[in-house]
């Protein structure tokens, strides 16, 4: 099976920050996973770069409780121990530059004729993405060779600036085609099912467009507030740590045009040109059409606290954990539907939606409701239509019905469905940068939110408060409520699944 995966059945990943939350919770996971379902490299191992004094046997013993807890597959003791067999701990603090000459002797020995395609894996603060490659490059150990690849995580950067800066000297170290930036929003099931559902049905091809749709809603929300991400997150906000990469990519698939083919250069470019379009309200207008807000408790405890009491968090902050702004796409398809976009963190639930929702009509002089396209992407993943029938009888009265496939309720989905890491990892390692975002995205998305930052506070945008566990500031709701619209909040049968 793995001779058709891969150009080379040969690969060694570098895996920088591998005592960190991001490699324990999700990568070692997804690679455990990949082994089990035989999608793994033939020849593959993985060499874990951290400043803890682990061995690779006491580094085995600490990531056994992570799998355990992460991966989709039991552990039994043989392919655990294959997986072992796989993995290598090196003790390195990758800011001091004298580590990088031990790094480079171990290499030479895992790879003596340097016939393995590396996969350097940067799992750490984007501070540090310079300061790495460039070590590397010293070193010699990343030299423009067309077989290396770079996988790294968002943030791409604090900035516009930050991320050109960033991007120069990766693309000095790497072959650009070969950096892979993730955005793990991508690789979730039904945001993929988004192309699918718009290009493999009739019934929806065809009336994806302004004639027949009467806005679009994209819905990100938390229950979790910032937890240990205090001092992080109070210099980013919601727009920046969640507008301007996961719903700006979510909204790209549900509004670009079909792609010419289903390579990752088509795919791209398709996204690139929708988002190169993308508007949001000017002048005063944008003062009724984006609401910032920040979570807050009437009665502060060590469980629930305002945000401003968060650990790490300016006690006078302004920092915005809610965000909810109308946008347009100013292309032929779309001109003038209105795009609602809202995230925020200390939600009532956890739950990321897309809502296409159909204009009205009239059926025997009686007004209709929307029909609604509802995309489940998580907790729960599935689809669901509510649409019009006549109700029974004698009269001609209609009533509304709806058609609920909860995907994550079967068995069977929720276990032959792979994780989002598991996903992109498999896909870097067969060199397919589909699930990636392209550094035309990344800069034009990182344009979008200075310039709409850069016109909040000409236009006096107040920041609101809310109540945790709540849906947001009330100014939410009114934003649409003036455009005789409302938040599609329908309840459907995933939203009562437990898994």
């Amino acid at each position: 099976m793995n001779g058709q995966l891969f150009n080379n059945e040969n690969q060694l990943m570098i895996l920088f920050g591998g005592t960190g939350d991001l490699t324990f919770r999700k990568l070692l996971p997804a690679l455990y996973n990949l082994q089990k379902t035989d999608r793994l490299p033939t020849r593959f191992r993985v060499l874990i770069i951290g400043r803890r004094p682990y061995t690779s046997e006491s580094y085995h013993e600490q990531m056994r409780s992570w799998i355990e807890g992460n991966a989709r597959f039991r552990i039994d003791e043989e392919s655990y121990q294959r997986f072992c067999e796989k993995v290598e701990y090196f003790q390195m603090d990758f800011n001091v530059p004298d580590g990088y000459g031990p790094l480079r002797e171990r290499l030479n020995t895992l790879d003596p004729d340097r016939s393995a395609q590396r996969v350097y894996y940067f799992a750490v603060s984007p501070a540090s993405f310079v300061v790495i490659a460039q070590d590397l490059a010293k070193a010699g150990l990343a030299t423009q060779n067309p077989q290396d690849l770079i996988i790294i995580e968002k943030p791409f950067g604090d900035d516009l600036q930050t991320a050109s800066e960033i991007n120069e000297v990766l693309e000095t170290v790497f072959v650009p085609s070969n950096i892979y930036r993730i955005d793990h929003y991508l690789a979730k099931e039904m945001v993929q099912n988004v192309l699918a559902i718009r290009f493999a049905n009739v019934i929806f091809e065809g009336i994806w467009n302004r004639d027949y749709i009467d806005n679009i809603q994209i819905s990100a929300a938390e229950t979790v507030g910032v937890e240990t991400r205090g001092n992080y997150y109070d210099h980013t906000g919601a727009i920046k740590d969640m507008v301007q990469n996961h719903l700006l990519q979510i909204l790209s698939l549900v509004t670009m045009e079909k792609p010419l083919d289903e390579s990752a250069r088509s795919i791209h470019d398709a996204q690139y040109a929708v988002l190169a379009k993308v508007r949001f309200p000017q002048g005063e207008e944008l003062g009724s059409s984006l609401v910032v807000g920040q979570y807050t408790v009437a009665r502060e405890s060590e469980e629930n606290r305002s945000y401003r009491h968060e650990e790490k968090v300016d006690s006078q902050s302004m920092t915005e954990t809610y965000a909810a702004l109308k946008l347009e796409v100013d292309t032929p398809r779309f001109k003038d539907v209105p795009i609602y976009i809202r995230t925020g963190k200390r939600m009532h639930k956890r739950s990321t939606e897309i809502a296409i929702t159909f204009k009205k009509s009239f059926y025997h002089g009686e007004q209709a409701k929307n029909d609604v396209l509802l995309i489940k992407v998580q907790p729960d993943e599935g689809v669901y239509f509510r649409f019009n029938i006549k109700k029974p009888g004698q009269e001609y009265s209609l009533q509304s019905v709806f058609m609920d496939f909860c995907q994550s309720c079967i068995y069977e989905n929720r276990i032959n469905t792979p994780e989002a890491y598991e996903r992109l990892l498999f896909a870097a390692f067969a060199e397919d940068s589909s699930l990636f975002t392209s550094w035309d995205i990344a800069k034009n998305n990182w344009q979008f939110i200075e310039d709409l930052n850069r016109e909040m506070p000409r236009q006096n945008v107040q920041l609101y408060f809310y109540e945790s566990f709540d849906d947001g500031p009330v100014q939410a709701r009114e934003m649409l409520e003036r455009d005789g619209r409302e938040w599609v909040e329908e309840k459907v049968l995933g939203d009562d699944f437990q898994a």
